[in-house]
């Protein structure tokens, strides 16, 4: 165990001065460690696209330090027992196992609703409910083993992980805070046309679809559209091997998520507040256009009587 004390002024210098990959690296804790020290010692942090900006010379806000109680905040770490020998190459921490051992609820009703033998039009295993995973059969048993240790490792940062079907399309995804990640695993494969002479009968699909062996994680800021993070099987890693960096990403998104949510949430309650000073303006102008035209009214009734 180790610990590390952070001085609420040094550690807001910090965080606007050096993006949090940067910083993560320097101190040797994870991002979510770090955002949970700022949190702790109430630090604003930078938005999404901050340093974009500063890279492309733009104006950028950056918010002072709210007057606060706390001074300090020490963050206890759990030290890895083999650490890395080499300098500059990050420490792998989580591990997937050689056999699924004990797997969580939501891996062991998607195993019982996965059948081998039972493939789509893509050559994917059918099934997975109520996980979003699509692989073939020879990779069916690792995808598990890797969801597995995602779901678990997840629930160990204090996320939880769900599932719904909309439009017949299965979601899961992360609930981190008040946000939502939404998160897939995939087999890539390739396709190829066939010819007339290939099928047997005249509706068959036009086209083959053969699973090439390489996993991919996808992570998703909403349900719909492009992945907005891929972490896939490379030619020097495996998916296994790159489960740290995607925790990294997923907690990068979370915090880019709900700094955009924040934001946007401020802005309905500026729009609001002006609304409500807006309407009240206006009722007062007619309260004192009644008033004025009551008087007037009044002062005519007094010159008639004279």
């Amino acid at each position: 165990m180790k610990k590390i004390t952070f001085q609420r002024n040094e550690l807001y210098e910090k965080v606007w001065t050096k993006p949090v990959s940067h910083l993560t690296e320097e101190l040797g804790i994870s991002s979510h460690k770090l955002y949970k020290a700022c949190e702790e010692l109430e630090i604003p942090t930078p938005s999404a696209g901050y340093w974009a900006k500063l890279r492309h010379d733009k104006e950028v806000n950056r918010p002072e330090l709210p007057e606060s109680d706390k001074e300090s905040f020490t963050l206890t770490i759990r030290e890895g027992k083999n650490k890395s020998k080499c300098k500059g190459k990050a420490t792998k921490t989580i591990s997937v196992p050689k056999n699924l051992y004990k797997p969580h609820k939501l891996v062991k009703q998607a195993r019982k609703n996965l059948n081998k033998k039972s493939l789509n039009r893509f050559n994917r295993v059918r099934g997975g409910r109520p996980l979003d995973i699509s692989v073939g059969p020879d990779n069916l048993d690792r995808g598990l083993r890797i969801l597995d240790t995602i779901i678990k490792e997840s629930e160990k940062r204090g996320y939880s992980v769900h599932s719904f079907l909309d439009n017949s399309s299965r979601w899961t995804y992360f609930k981190i805070g008040e946000d939502q990640i939404f998160f897939q695993l995939r087999e890539k494969g390739k396709r190829r046309k066939r010819k007339p002479e290939e099928k047997e009968r005249s509706w068959d699909y036009d086209y083959e679809y053969t699973p090439l062996g390489k996993l991919q994680l996808k992570l998703f800021r909403n349900k719909w559209g492009h992945p907005s993070r891929i972490i896939s099987d490379t030619n020097s890693q495996q998916l296994e091997d790159r489960l740290d960096e995607f925790f990294f990403k997923l907690e990068s998104m979370a915090e880019n998520k709900k700094q955009r949510r924040i934001e946007r949430e401020e802005q309905r309650r500026i729009n609001k507040l002006e609304k409500e000073i807006e309407e009240a303006a206006k009722v007062q102008l007619e309260n004192e256009s009644a008033r004025r035209a009551t008087l007037e009214e009044q002062g005519e009734c007094k010159s008639n009587s004279v």
